[in-house]
């Protein structure tokens, strides 16, 4: 007898690949005259039919093809939607809620759809020897049974049109420790916050799973630490079946006598585990797991399409596309820098992202431009409890570049496509696999691309979804919440806030010298020296051939600053000329911020680096680590080519 559901699954697989009603023809096992006159259709509780084309030709939306914002609301709150469609069947929820850790990764989808993975394990296995005694410490780590199930949702109404789920593998890394790492390690075993928590340690299953005392780019203004004085250490330890966080912060300033600042322990790596999200979930009374397609490939978020791993299909170093000549190379910290022309004339000589700020527990803001705000003093000592000038590495919490993404004319956009990138700050590995098998507090996730469109538009785009050490911060919030009232008003600290900072050699139809303008929503002025611009919405900073016709416009408004400086092989800057993060740069790092570059050398004329400062203000709503994703967007306009 043949099996009714299997045969459905196959037909409706057929119908993606070949192409609508006619590739069923012949597969239905149901009377016609049972189906509804019009609207949806329904194959099982919570499967949506929806033609085959509208499936087959869904591809990775741009930031441009939507208005009024939409674009980074959907990331605000569709990405949680998308999970709660996927755990609100039967076969996910039964799955996720016995894991204990969990990654998830979302894309917008053209054709009203989006693409949502979510995976995890469901234990933790630590085998440990050499702790604390040993000339090295080893700890293997095994993430067990960890699965990866990936969902298309149509966002018209919160249903699943496909669902495919991995069959369970171990993942297996190891990491190692130093005797003076290990000599730290005893002392957060010995405080109060951990004996409180676990008791004696010595019995306990755990593992270092992030950053020692060696801090290169953290600096704790809690303790008045600056710049690379400030470290931290995390550790990851099994609780009678649950995976629990000890976070402590380090005072570094004294090479071989580190000091505890901080310690705290929390019950969770994010705010919305899923295993704990899906407790509250009420599944449908019937898996859609057998009734829709699997999801293929070239459709899953490239963070996980390859059996929860990235998609990684870089483009050639080299090539043309809808009038954009561009050349790129992974940079050693700076991410991926770009060289672009335009109808065969330069438009900047490099482009990459030498810098990420992310703050936590700052004062409020107050009207302050970030400078000021991060930097009161205005030297490399933050405002803050903790802040990272985090690098952009291919090797330590890689990937780095991912591919190019193809955006065909839709709707008015003109052609165009993305350089994709996507880095785990200080994950385990090139594929960040500690981090991809749901053991993530601490490490970062950001993704940084770049959309050039025939119009000669190009749009940056920047994109987090965290944690890092959301729980630790968003814990001392909550129990300090009785101490933010004063004079009647009630104001808490920021936990927390981002900047994307992107550099750029900008080369606006010439290698000479640029001319820049300056226009404030009334009147166009003419800036003679180097500076630092907060942005309001009517803003535009113009850069231009001063022999030519080409013009490159940078609107701002109050989500972007920026810097304007002469090139300068002392300074941080993009590409192979300026200086570069943690190879140029002292140990105990002078860098703070792009604007302590601004001086009064003259730039008219010059060749100038710009920054462009991309604030991600994430404190003003909830964008819960995770669960949903934090988008910002900046565009540069192009003339005269």
């Amino acid at each position: 007898m043949v099996n009714r559901e299997f045969s459905r699954r196959r037909c409706l697989k057929l119908a993606a690949v070949g192409g609508g009603v006619a590739a069923l023809a012949g597969c239905s096992d149901s009377d016609p005259s049972e189906a509804p006159a019009d609207g949806p259709q329904s194959d099982a509780d919570g499967a949506a039919s929806i033609p085959a084309l509208r499936l087959e030709t869904a591809g990775f939306a741009s930031a441009r093809q939507f208005e009024n914002g939409n674009y980074e609301r959907i990331h605000a709150s569709r990405k949680r939607r998308a999970i709660e469609t996927l755990l609100a069947d039967p076969e996910v929820n039964d799955l996720v809620t016995d894991w204990i850790g969990s990654f998830e990764a979302y894309e917008v989808l053209t054709n009203h759809l989006e693409t949502i993975s979510i995976q995890g394990p469901t234990s933790l296995r630590i085998d440990e020897q050499g702790f604390p005694d040993g000339d090295e410490a080893e700890f293997e780590v095994t993430a067990e049974n960890r699965r990866t199930v990936y969902g298309l949702v149509d966002r018209y109404r919160d249903e699943l049109v496909a669902l495919e789920i991995t069959e369970p593998e171990d993942v297996t890394w190891t990491v190692t420790q130093n005797p003076a790492q290990m000599e730290i390690g005893q002392m957060i075993h010995r405080t109060e916050t951990v004996q409180d928590a676990f008791g004696d340690m010595t019995d306990r299953e755990w593992y270092p799973s992030w950053k020692g005392a060696a801090g290169g780019y953290a600096g704790i203004g809690q303790a008045d630490l600056r710049h690379g004085e400030g470290a931290t250490a995390v550790m990851h330890v099994k609780d009678d079946g649950d995976l629990r966080v000890i976070s402590a912060l380090i005072d570094g300033s004294e090479p071989g006598n580190p000091e505890l600042v901080d310690v705290a322990v929390v019950d969770h790596a994010v705010e919305y585990p899923l295993y704990r999200l899906a407790e509250t979930i009420e599944p449908r009374s019937e898996s859609v797991l057998a009734t829709v397609p699997d999801v293929p490939t070239e459709q899953r978020p490239y963070y996980t399409a390859n059996d929860g791993y990235h998609r990684i299909e870089p483009p050639a170093e080299s090539f043309e596309q809808d009038g954009w000549t561009i050349e790129w190379e992974q940079s050693a910290v700076h991410g991926a820098t770009v060289s672009a022309a335009y109808n065969d004339s330069p438009v900047f000589e490099a482009m990459d992202s030498p810098i990420t700020y992310t703050g936590y527990y700052l004062p409020p803001r107050e009207g302050r431009n970030t400078r000021e705000w991060y930097f009161p003093d205005d030297d490399t000592v933050f405002s803050g409890d903790l802040l990272f000038w985090d690098v952009h590495s291919s090797v330590t919490g890689g990937p780095g570049l991912l591919g190019k993404l193809d955006f065909p004319a839709r709707e008015g956009v003109p052609n165009g496509f993305q350089l994709k990138s996507h880095y785990h700050s200080s994950a385990i590995g090139r594929e960040s696999i500690d981090f991809h098998s749901g053991v993530r507090f601490g490490p970062y996730n950001y993704d940084i691309a770049y959309e050039f469109y025939e119009d000669g538009v190009l749009t940056p785009v920047f994109r987090r979804a965290g944690p890092g050490f959301m729980t630790h911060f968003m814990q001392k919030l909550e129990q300090n919440a009785d101490s933010y009232g004063e004079n009647g008003t009630y104001e808490e600290p920021v936990v927390p806030h981002y900047i994307s900072a992107q550099a750029i050699d900008i080369t606006p139809g010439t290698e000479d010298g640029t001319a820049v303008e300056l226009f404030d929503g009334d009147e166009w002025t003419t800036p003679e020296s180097e500076f630092y611009l907060e942005g309001e919405p009517g803003t535009i900073v113009r850069f231009s051939n001063p022999d030519g016709t080409e013009t490159v416009d940078v609107p701002l408004d109050e989500t972007l600053e920026l810097v304007v400086v002469r090139r300068d092989s002392d300074e941080i800057g993009p590409g192979e000329y300026p200086a570069h993060r943690l190879y140029d740069e002292d140990a105990l790092s002078e860098l703070y911020h792009p604007a302590q570059y601004v001086d009064e050398q003259p730039i008219q004329g010059e060749r100038l680096i710009v920054w462009l400062l991309m604030l991600g203000s994430t404190n003003q709503l909830p964008y819960p680590a995770g669960v949903t994703n934090f988008v910002t967007t900046a565009r540069l306009t192009l003339s005269g080519y």
